[in-house]
Formats: structure tokens, sequence, C-alpha cells
């Protein structure tokens, strides 16, 4: 009698089971990365730019990466956040050949933050700051604004030849915001083409009489 017998499992089929497989891995793979691809040059910005920006502080750069400038940190660098700053002297700077500069002197001449004294509560209480262009060239007055409602400011001349000055008007109202009694101070900006400080701040304080 002749034995059958079983035949080995077919070892072709097993490999190419095995390559289909590691064909689909690659696949999802690639869609993977060209998914991510798309999307980061629709949203804007190339991938060596995404890595850049994403990478963790103290990653070493991709070789052959573009750098991407970033905006710094205005706190870490001291800048102002969302206000201005003290207009620069001569003494301070230099001024440059073709350089418009502004300057208040009654607000310098008490370090920045006036003094407006004792005040009334039941009414408006207004001064006269002069505003001068120091430096070489026109300066041009853009725009004054205060950091509360209750404080208004309108200026004069907006166009100063180098050595003219014009009138800052401030107006203060502690009724607005019902401040009686109060010790304030508020911000009071200018906004020009002065090349070292673009937005000019100084401060008036009050005591405001009680009931």
């Amino acid at each position: 009698m002749s034995r059958i017998r079983n035949k080995p499992a077919n070892a072709s089929g097993g490999s190419s089971g095995l390559t289909m497989g590691l064909i689909a891995l690659v696949a999802v793979a690639v869609a993977i990365g060209l998914g991510y691809f798309i999307g980061k040059v629709l949203m804007g910005g190339t991938p060596e730019q995404a890595a850049v920006v994403n990478a963790p502080a103290g990653a070493t750069a991709v070789p052959g990466a573009e750098a991407v400038p970033v905006n710094p940190n205005p706190a870490a660098t001291g800048a102002p956040i969302g206000q201005g700053a003290h207009p620069v002297s001569k003494e301070e700077q230099p001024i440059g050949a073709s350089e418009p500069r502004l300057w208040v002197p009654e607000a310098a001449e008490q370090n920045w933050t006036f003094h407006l004294g004792d005040i009334p509560n039941d009414s408006k209480t207004e001064k006269e700051f002069t505003v001068e262009n120091i430096g070489n060239a026109t300066l041009v007055i853009e725009d004054v604004s205060a950091s509360c409602g209750c404080t208004t400011s309108t200026i004069g001349e907006k166009e100063l030849a180098p050595g003219a000055t014009t009138i800052l008007r401030v107006s203060y109202d502690p009724r607005v915001n019902g401040e009686t009694g109060r010790f304030v101070q508020k911000q009071v900006r200018i906004k020009s083409n002065d090349p070292l400080v673009q937005l000019a701040e100084f401060t008036i304080t009050a005591d405001v009489a009680a009931e």
C-alpha cells in the first residue's frame, strides 16, 4: 500500500504575504508624510520652517534648513508691552543730521511724572504741556492719546520744523470713573516719526478731593 504524505506549506506564499504587508506599511507612512507636507504648505511656510519654529528650546538646527527669524518676546527684551516709552534727550543719544526728536520739557523736568496737585472732584482739570522738536528734521505728530477715557489730549500743530514747538492740552475728569477722594495716575501718549521713540509716553498724577 502506498502512503500519502502531507505536502509542506507553500513557503513562497508566506513570503508573499509578508512582502505585501511591508508594502502596505510603507504606503501608509508615505501618505502620512505627504499629508503633513501639503498641510504645512497650505497653511503657509515650508516644512523646514515648521521644523525650526516648532523645535524645542535648545534643540540643534537641522543642517541645510533655512533659519526663520522669530519675533522676540517683548517682556524678555525689556521692551514695553502695549505702551510707550519716555522720549530720549540729546544727552542720552546724540541727534543725527536728518533726525527729528520729540521732547516735552515740563514732563522731563519731573522725571516724566507730572503731578497736578490737589484737584476738585466735580470738574475737569486741564494742563498745557509744550511739545518741542529738538531734532534736525521735521517732526510729524501722528496721534495723541491717553490710557483712560477719563483723560483726553489734543495737540495744536502736527508738523514741527527743527526747534519749533506746539501745545499739548491734557484734560482729566474724575467724574468719569468716580475717582473722588483718590490718588490717580494716567498715561499720556504721543505717536510721531521720532526714530528712537515712536510712541512717547509720560504720566500725570493728581490727588482728587473727597466729598
